[in-house]
């Protein structure tokens, strides 16, 4: 049976040590009683003796040539194997036992190979595989059976879809498993389903429902003294608590969690006790703690090449070298987690790495790929739809619910009504009345058959229910591929026009007239941007180099004569130098095309708010509208806009005496609108020449500024029209 924080290891079975039989002994008791010793060895914990027992009744049953022996003993093997967490001979029993399987025709045997190979895929993050041999188990008969293992089956389902992120699907198949584990009276299965159902509404961030399963999980597993998943409940419990900030109780719970895995020699599960410290640790911000206990998770897990834990672990671990400083083991973590969960396309671990990674580059002012590492992360973010799983989870869960007290509420009629009539009959007989008797034995036997009828036709309803489904599901499938197909032959089409139009338009005269037009065309737009730019250095710089002229002439007299004034020119000097410079560096930033869009604007005056307000310890916000994000700009409108920020920010820092500061680009139907906010207290009327800077700026562009200072601040307010 697999479990969310339960993954397999490898285990090396040494069939050389079993004992030589000799050739004379009876085959089917001998075998029997080794199997019967076997399990009971199993439930003592005594996992290399029941191996070596398996592995005697394997080499005997091989000796006496006993085919179905033979298989039954490596199902057995791989059952042990998987139980422990050992994948690899889980994987090599089952892939030796498989033809011999075929061969007898042995569906019960089949279906435990399959379900097992299903589990293993899971492990490497390979869903659809997993998927693949998970049909082929459930194709065999399972579902008319509704046995436990039809239940282990859908419980591993919902393992599978909850790899996947398809929350919804991942609860339909763990109440499908819960609903049979109760009807069998699987305590161990209904346990094992309660921790996974829990695992699935910790990572909708619902820990309150995580801990009430949790807590039905527990009781059941003690009951039973189930150390292996008392482990997988305690750890997580322990996440369940850490959390809440309950941290003396998370810490109680793991601990307990990796004693038992230790006790077991198990692992996987010594690995994902040690992973559920390392984040205990880092919480309570203990790194070096919390390091150890990671790389010692990060270790058994690549051994036992669990993906899907792996592609999480190398993000926290990423983590925990950023909280160091230690930027290159960093970010090869990240880059690590990050490619091994787009290999299994698994949507939560890709946003949480790209999250990750943008949070580093932005610490360390890499903006340009903090900011690409962030839409990443919106895009797959955006792409989960949490707020719609919720929905359909309370629908399913209220569903599963509501149907459970429905059934149980007519089993319970049905039953106090039979009761009823039995009394009814007892009191005849005493009473001597035979007829009345007869009467109410033949309602007896009416409404016990009415009973059984009912049961079938619930049965039966729901095998039409599960067919109609399939249906649905095979309907849409060829919808989609239809609708593939019509696309394709639309791109074939236009293709071929596209071609046609081509060759007709491909005159050599035409193709002459066409260069000499695009080459008037490049000489104009070259000689406006000439034209634009010996503007620019006109105004913005000419006046400026003048200045330094003028100081410089009057600082070389001052020299001598007035070394004070040479010093207060000098300083003057290299104070307008630095204008200078900063003015070039925006003319030729605007000039780029590759600066022509929305979001390159934004991470310029993100760079310049940056380096001018976090000095001043002044906090900083820029929002862009998601509309605007790929949104192209003309030349002088990027540069006109990325000056009137740089003046608005320069104003806060010299003149606000802010603490906090918000810059929001959003669309407001034609118009770009701009808005920068600050919380501070300015001097003056916003009369000065920074301001009237601005309003021209905006003016040229075609727009309006103003600016609003009430209580809370003072408020910059910009429309410039966009097409």
């Amino acid at each position: 049976m697999r479990t969310l924080t339960l993954a397999l290891l490898s285990f090396f079975a040494s069939l050389s040590s079993a004992p030589i039989f000799a050739q004379t002994a009876k085959s089917l008791p001998a075998i029997h009683n080794l199997l019967a010793s076997s399990e009971v060895l199993i439930k003592q914990a005594a996992y290399d003796s029941a191996f070596a027992r398996l592995n005697q009744a394997l080499q005997f049953s091989m000796h006496t040539n006993a085919r179905q022996q033979i298989a039954i003993c490596y199902d057995k093997l791989a059952e042990l194997s998987q139980f422990i967490g050992k994948t690899s001979e889980m994987n090599r029993f089952d892939s030796l036992s498989l033809p011999i399987v075929k061969q007898l025709k042995d569906t019960s045997l089949l279906i435990n190979v399959y379900n097992r190979r299903g589990i293993a895929f899971i492990e490497k993050g390979k869903n659809q595989d997993a998927e693949n041999y998970l049909g082929m188990a459930l194709a065999l008969g399972l579902e008319k059976q509704a046995s436990k293992k039809t239940a282990e089956v859908y419980s591993n389902y919902g393992s599978m879809y909850l790899a996947k992120g398809e929350k919804n699907k991942a609860l339909e198949s763990f109440l499908k498993a819960l609903n049979l584990y109760e009807k069998n009276g699987a305590d161990q299965g209904m346990g094992e389903t309660y921790s996974n159902i829990s695992s699935l509404f910790y990572l909708l961030g619902k820990p309150d429902d995580a801990i009430q399963y949790q807590q039905k999980s527990i009781e059941i597993r003690k009951k039973l003294d189930d150390k292996k998943g008392l482990t997988i409940t305690n750890i997580n419990l322990g996440q369940l608590y850490l959390l809440k900030g309950s941290n003396d109780l998370s810490l109680s719970h793991l601990q307990q969690a990796l004693k038992y895995a230790e006790e077991l020699k198990n692992k996987k599960l010594i690995a994902s006790a040690s992973s559920a410290l390392s984040a205990y640790y880092s919480r309570t911000k203990n790194y070096p703690e919390a390091l150890i206990w990671q790389t010692k998770g990060i270790v058994l897990f690549e051994e036992l090449d669990d993906k899907q834990m792996l592609s999480r672990l190398y993000v926290s671990a990423g983590n925990l070298a950023n909280a160091a400083n230690d930027s290159a083991n960093s970010i090869a973590y990240y880059k690590k987690g990050l490619k091994l969960a787009i290999a299994m396309d698994n949507k939560e671990n890709i946003a949480n790495a790209y999250e990750k990674i943008s949070i580093f580059f932005s610490g360390r002012h890499h903006y340009e790929q903090a900011h690409y590492n962030y839409k990443q992360y919106i895009a797959y973010r955006d792409s989960i739809t949490d707020k719609s799983n919720l929905a359909r989870i309370a629908e399913i869960r209220t569903s599963y619910e509501t149907e459970k007290k429905d059934g149980e509420i007519t089993r319970l009629n049905t039953l106090q009504k039979l009761k009823q009539l039995q009394i009814e009959k007892q009191e005849a007989v005493i009473a001597g009345n035979v007829l009345e008797a007869k009467q109410k034995q033949a309602e007896i036997e009416l409404l016990s058959k009415e009973k059984q009828l009912n049961d079938e036709a619930l049965e039966k309803q729901s095998l039409i229910t599960k067919n109609k489904e399939q249906q649905l599901a095979l309907a849409e499938k060829e919808a989609e591929l239809r609708e593939n197909q019509l696309v394709n032959q639309k791109m074939i089409q236009n293709l071929l026009l596209a071609c046609l139009a081509l060759v007709l338009l491909a005159g050599f005269t035409w193709f002459n007239r066409f260069k000499l037009r695009k080459k008037i065309q490049q000489q104009a737009d070259l000689l406006a941007i000439r034209n634009s730019i010996s503007k620019n250095l006109h105004d913005e710089i000419g006046s400026t180099l003048t200045s330094i002229n003028i100081l410089s002439n009057v600082s070389q007299k001052a020299l001598s004569s007035n070394p004070a004034q040479a010093r207060e020119m000098l300083g003057k000097i290299a104070g307008q130098s630095k204008t200078v410079q900063e003015k070039m560096s925006d003319i030729v930033w605007a000039i780029r095309p590759e600066n022509e869009k929305m979001d390159s604007l934004v991470a310029r005056i993100r760079e310049y708010a940056s380096e001018t307000l976090e000095a001043l310890d002044i906090e900083i916000s820029i929002m862009l509208d998601d509309e605007l994000l790929d949104k192209e700009l003309p030349l002088q409108t990027r540069k006109e806009l990325l000056l009137i920020c740089k003046e608005a920010i320069s104003n806060i820092a010299k003149h606000a005496g802010a603490s906090r500061v918000a810059l929001t680009f959003g669309r407001n139907k034609e118009q770009l609108e701009l808005k920068i906010k600050d919380n501070g207290t300015w001097k003056g009327n916003g009369t000065g020449t920074g301001t009237k800077s601005m309003k021209e700026r905006a003016s040229q562009l075609g727009g309006n500024l103003s600016v609003i200072p009430d209580n809370s601040g003072t408020l910059v307010h910009l429309f410039i029209p966009i097409t």
